[in-house]
């Protein structure tokens, strides 16, 4: 058994978490868009498994060629799996689909899906501030995903021994603190991962001090997509300090896309 494991961020809510049997990828999206363009498909050479948060296109779109090309399970509600069978054609026998608190072992991963809060959207903003990415987000959204599927973040437990929350864009104002503390109470993860954006970074500092890991993995989701409608977010710098004040003890890292970060195992 590894004594630690690596978490690579890949841009998005695009991670991948490896283990000794392979790896687990959450949200997997690697097609350039919006100015971005940092994973391609070979990056996921190695996934056993795919959890799917929600069915927005920058998490969703990428599942179907990945699983093509690893023959990866993919672990996620039923209304993404079975949009995945029937737009995609994505064999039922790769599809998991599970309620919240729903435990299931996939590839030797332990995993936990639970329901989190998705920030209000203003599609005003979206076509005020670049008609083109507008109408490609509402687009894709409305035609290529299932856009109103439920929203789930991940607790996983990998064969190595690590248990990792993973909140994935889902820290903002409309999660309730007790739902947060029951979480870090039932799963006692030592990795929670999240991501900063717009002004949200009390609620971040909120969430990372109801869940108390030992190291928090932060991220901006949408840094591309924010910075072709010109919305702005409070700097990295603002999210560390709020974080630091509201949980000193908690480690913060902040990957750059295409890096990893060696964290131990439990």
């Amino acid at each position: 058994m590894n004594n630690k494991t690596d978490i690579r961020y890949l841009g998005w809510s695009n991670i991948i978490v490896s283990s000794s049997q392979g790896s687990l990828a959450f949200d997997p999206f690697y097609r350039p868009m919006y100015g971005a363009k940092w994973a391609s498909l070979e990056d996921y050479k190695d996934v056993k498994v795919i959890c799917i948060s929600h069915g927005h296109h920058e998490h969703y779109l990428d599942t179907p060629n990945v699983v093509k090309y690893t023959n990866a399970k993919v672990v996620s509600s039923k209304e993404v799996c079975e949009h995945l069978n029937k737009k995609y054609k994505v064999p039922k026998e790769n599809l998991i689909p599970v309620s919240p608190f729903e435990e299931v072992t996939v590839e030797g991963f332990k995993i936990t899906p639970f329901p989190w809060y998705h920030r209000k959207i203003s599609y005003l903003k979206f076509f005020q501030g670049n008609l083109i990415t507008g109408m490609t987000f509402g687009l894709l959204n409305l035609f290529k995903s299932p856009y109103n599927a439920p929203y789930y973040g991940f607790y996983i437990e990998s064969p190595d021994g690590l248990k990792l929350l993973n909140f994935t864009e889902g820290l903002n104002n409309l999660f309730p603190t007790e739902e947060m503390e029951e979480l870090g109470a039932k799963f006692k993860p030592s990795v929670l991962v999240g991501g900063m954006q717009l002004h949200y970074e009390n609620d971040v500092a909120r969430a990372v001090r109801a869940i108390a890991p030992q190291t928090f993995i932060m991220y901006h989701p949408h840094e591309k997509l924010f910075g072709s409608m010109k919305i702005k977010s409070s700097s990295p710098e603002i999210f560390v300090a709020r974080v630091k004040e509201a949980a000193p003890q908690v480690e913060v890292v902040l990957p750059e896309p295409m890096s990893s970060v060696q964290v131990d195992n439990d």
